[in-house]
């Protein structure tokens, strides 16, 4: 089934594809090039908490949120780390040794980190990884499948999260193919009305081998729990009367839930 997000254009995935670039340019622009270690811009390290999404829900995790995105979604609850004049603004660029001494600080015995964003797979974290699976950590990624680095296959959990319509953004089927064949890939789109769950489905069964999660959209700043509670209902019941969705997983997204729209939580 096509819905209006899958339909990508030339221009719109050409636009991706250069914001994507300037959002590296703007990466490249405040880290040292010699003499110095690669810094990156985060905007927030925190945990532990409990993942609210995906495959990895409930489990205890650290974060670090990278600024910078290739991706503007109508609905990003996360601006903060998205908009380049707010990345500059409020990131701190901080080097490997230093991300990981602030995880650290936070508490060692935490399994998982979670690299989160904007998009963090903009920016080039494999040392990263290395280094935190050194120390005997776990790295989850959240990323919505349109930058691919090859790090990513030394991620244990990659969860990719493609864009539906009520987002305006549009989906590249090739670049998110490229996400789909890691075997420790899993799928998970954020639905709001039947366009979004269409949407869901499209991408069900374009990836039938891959996990794929299915979580009611937030409206910050109008949502309460009881209106996320009720979203969920409608969306386990749409997810239940369509035969093609009997393997999807619906979920709530917990954190939501749990800690509200705050943010370090």
């Amino acid at each position: 089934m096509a819905t209006r997000a899958t339909r990508a254009t030339s221009g719109k995935t050409t636009e991706a594809t250069s914001e994507a670039a300037a959002c590296g340019q703007l990466a490249d622009a405040h880290s040292p090039r010699t003499g110095a270690a690669r810094t990156f811009p985060v905007l927030e390290v925190f945990g532990p908490v409990l993942q609210g999404e995906g495959r990895m829900i409930g489990a205890q995790t650290h974060f670090v949120r990278f600024g910078y995105c290739d991706s503007r979604c109508a609905w990003c609850d996360t601006l903060y780390a998205v908009e380049p004049a707010q990345v500059q603004a409020e990131a701190e660029w901080l080097d490997v040794d230093a991300i990981v001494a602030r995880l650290a600080s936070l508490g060692a015995q935490t399994p998982w980190v979670t690299l989160s964003g904007g998009n963090p797979a903009i920016h080039d974290l494999g040392a990263l990884v290395e280094r935190l699976h050194a120390t005997g950590r776990k790295v989850a990624i959240e990323t919505q499948g349109t930058v691919f680095r090859p790090w990513l296959a030394q991620c244990d959990v990659v969860t990719v999260s493609p864009k539906p319509p009520s987002s305006g953004m549009v989906t590249d089927h090739a670049r998110l193919a490229r996400f789909t064949a890691l075997p420790q890939s899993n799928l998970k789109v954020v639905v709001f009305d039947d366009a979004d769950f269409a949407y869901a489905r499209d991408i069900h069964l374009r990836y039938p081998n891959r996990p794929c999660y299915l979580q009611p959209g937030n409206a910050v700043g109008q949502d309460d729990t009881a209106a996320l509670l009720a979203k969920l209902d409608w969306l386990a019941q749409r997810a239940m009367h369509d035969h093609a969705m009997a393997n999807a997983v619906v979920l709530p997204q917990l954190h939501t839930l749990m800690y509200g729209n705050r943010r370090g939580v």
